[in-house]
């Protein structure tokens, strides 16, 4: 269980199509934006420095298992309150940030939803507030002093973010500066009981309720303007630019107890009777973040492994890389609700046609099978086909499958994609053995979704949702490459399925070199069927070809296609 994996888990939004969880590998703060089917959330990647300090969020930890364990609370401090955030009952366009909204009422707007969050989990997971508690400690050490802050209106935005999350703020404010934190404090004490209302049965329609408070908050912060940023804390959505953090590197000083409690205070927690605050933490939490950096570490190696078998043979061709796709294993199950069924019927359709195909009638000689003279006996009519089958082999088959991911399939890329996940999930029940077939993607790169050394698992189902629409289209390379492994398979059958739009591009005499990658496999025995997305420009480049614009095409006209193909090989 990777970094993704352990979000996932520890997410309260269990509708797994309604959030895409990603990992942002240059980001130093989580993002919640909205997208066409709910929400994306970008989570930053743990960075390894190389003074063997690994970094988080801004904060820099030591690599041993107490940094790990450490890194862990932040984590779920980031996935728990991201993740709050999309079940506040607001319309979607009013829980992520928005670009067009001002300073201050991004900051307002945020205030909100962040009150929702934390009387949520005062609601119905308060034990959930000591991750929370202990990446608002670490936050505020980070903080600057208010005499550091010399903007006006941001330094009483970051004193009100203080105040409400840790109980206090750094520094000295005018009078009226104070007055105006304490009104806004005031008013998100009020409205945090609101919520606690409303989440034990009270009805609140929470559309005007935000259009109140935001018009409230503004009216009390303008006279402290102009607004320059929206500060939020590292472990929350960013909202918008933010400079209230120093950058000098500080220890992690003694007073995070202290500033722990203080928080959990703050949130409405409940202060745990401990010696320590590093025995608020149950061992299997410990052990579940250590589990994440080990798992994504041999997860990185098996693929560094992988790829080195590959890479020698790109240098043969015109393809710029050989990698592996960022995980995104929600938008894999938006893209397979779209033909939902089809990888069964497909399936059924393949099953089918191959049991004709194999059909072997019972001997007339033989050894005799008893439980069949029984049955014969009983029904009292005359049976010869009543000796047993000799054991004879089945044909043994290869797959790989090879997806056009290239910019000229954006128009249709997830109707692409889905019908490549249809053919994948049939292939993965059709071969029973997973080593048996392979599934890569291509634009001018190479993309590793499925290696023969792997199963079909989740993570190979998140790197086909990954997968962006991209880049120029080298059919006749990716062909080649995907065609060379499996020409060196032992199988009796071999095939490659090629699924695209039928638009090679990118460099000159694309058509004669596709041709000549095609007509070699073909001398080496292997079946090439081309499968047309929406289009039968496919033809022009494959002798075996069809067209799908529906889930029927594919479950009978790719089935009869390949049952052909497949008998014709075998006769041979």
């Amino acid at each position: 269980m990777g970094f993704l994996d352990y979000a996932r888990t520890l997410s309260f939004q269990k509708d797994k199509e309604k959030v895409k969880i990603l990992l942002n590998p240059t980001g130093d703060q989580p993002t919640l934006e909205q997208d066409s089917q709910g929400f994306t959330i970008k989570l930053p990647k743990v960075q390894f420095l190389e003074n063997k300090q690994i970094q988080y969020l801004g904060h820099k930890f030591s690599s041993d298992k107490t940094g790990k364990s450490k890194v862990g609370r932040l984590f779920r401090a980031s996935v728990m309150h991201l993740t709050t955030h999309t079940l506040v009952p607001l319309p979607n366009d009013q829980i992520a940030p928005k670009a067009s909204d001002s300073f201050v009422d991004a900051f307002a707007k945020s205030l909100f939803r962040d009150t929702y969050v934390n009387a949520y989990l005062q609601a119905w997971y308060p034990d959930r507030f000591i991750d929370i508690a202990y990446a608002n400690a670490l936050a505020y050490q980070k903080i600057k002093p208010t005499n550091r802050i010399f903007a006006p209106a941001t330094k009483v935005m970051t004193a009100i973010l203080s105040k409400i999350n840790i109980g206090e703020f750094k520094g000295s404010l005018t009078p009226e500066e104070e007055q105006g934190v304490n009104t806004v404090f005031q008013e998100l004490t009020a409205l945090r009981e609101t919520f606690l209302g409303s989440l034990a049965g009270e009805q609140i329609n929470f559309v005007e309720l935000l259009a109140q408070k935001v018009e409230s908050i503004r009216h009390t912060l303008e006279p402290f303007g102009p607004f320059m940023e929206t500060p939020s804390l590292p472990h929350t959505e960013k909202i918008g630019s933010c400079s209230i953090y120093t950058e000098v590197d500080r220890s992690l000083a003694s007073d995070v107890e202290g500033l722990f409690v203080q928080s959990l205070e703050a949130l409405g927690g409940s202060v745990p009777a401990v010696d320590n605050i590093e025995q608020c933490w149950r061992p299997e939490q410990e052990a579940e973040a250590l589990q994440a950096f080990n798992s994504d570490q041999q997860q990185k190696e098996r693929q560094e492994k992988m790829l080195s078998k590959i890479t020698p043979l790109i240098g043969w061709t015109r393809l710029k890389s050989v990698s592996f796709p960022e995980d995104d294993y929600t938008q894999y199950l938006r893209a397979r609700l779209s033909v939902q069924g089809a990888s069964r019927r497909l399936l059924d359709a393949l099953r089918e046609a191959l049991d004709l195909y194999d059909e072997n009638t019972r001997q007339e000689m033989g050894i005799l099978d008893l439980s069949e003279v029984i049955q014969a006996m009983a029904s009292n009519k005359p049976a010869t086909d009543v000796f047993s089958l000799d054991e004879y082999l089945k044909q043994s088959f290869a797959w790989s499958i090879l997806f056009d991911v290239s910019s000229s399939m954006q128009v249709r890329g997830e109707y692409g994609r889905a019908l490549a996940i249809a053919v994948a999930e049939a292939a993965k029940e059709l071969m029973t053995d997973s080593s048996s077939w392979t599934f890569f993607a291509f634009s001018d790169r190479l993309y590793v979704l499925k290696d023969a050394s792997e199963s079909y698992s989740q993570k190979v189902r998140a790197r086909i949702g990954g997968l962006r629409f991209e880049g120029l289209t080298y059919i006749p390379d990716a062909v080649q490459i995907a065609g060379k492994m499996l020409a060196k398979r032992f199988e009796e059958q071999r095939v490659l399925i090629v699924i695209s739009d039928g638009w090679p591009y990118g460099y000159v005499n694309m058509p004669i070199a596709l041709k000549e990658s095609v007509d070699e496999l073909l001398k080496k025995g292997v079946i090439v069927i081309g499968i047309g997305v929406e289009t039968n420009r496919m033809s022009n480049f494959f002798r075996l070809s069809t067209s799908v614009y529906t889930q029927k095409d594919l479950t009978s006209k790719f089935a009869n296609v390949y049952i052909n193909a497949s008998q014709k090989a075998l006769e041979t």
